[in-house]
């Protein structure tokens, strides 16, 4: 499962850096808490996670994702008292259904966040 801020950027722009990184902790904390004890998180870029989910079907991991994806859209937190709310898009691709590489796994994955990203935002995509 790939994950990626929808709204980094504007947070930067809009109350700094310092907002910026409040954001990607509050991700962080999030799918964490969304996340059972055997998935691994990985943050790979400024605004983008993995998240490993072992031994687990497509239509589970879509299920874990929409919670995540949920949880996010509905945490927010405070900056110079501000309420600031972030959304995710989230693609998923899975083992070994859509792929046995490693590499093409990831791609998929990420086709698949760029696909919610284009079709609006806050939304997840399963790899097609």
């Amino acid at each position: 499962m790939q994950i990626d801020a929808d709204n980094l950027k504007v947070v930067n722009d809009t109350y700094g850096h310092d907002a910026g990184d409040k954001l990607i902790k509050n991700l962080t904390t999030v799918i964490n808490e969304m996340s059972r004890d055997s998935d691994v998180l990985a943050r790979i870029g400024g605004d983008e996670f993995v998240v490993l989910l072992p031994e687990t079907e497509s239509e589970h991991a879509a299920v874990i994702g929409e919670r995540i994806r949920v949880a996010i859209q509905n945490s927010a937190f405070d900056i110079k008292g501000n309420r600031v709310q972030s959304t995710v898009s989230i693609g998923i691709a899975s083992y070994p259904a859509d792929s046995d590489n490693v590499e093409s796994l990831f791609d998929m994955a990420d086709q698949a966040m760029y696909r919610s990203k284009k079709e609006g935002r806050n939304k997840l995509s399963q790899y097609q």
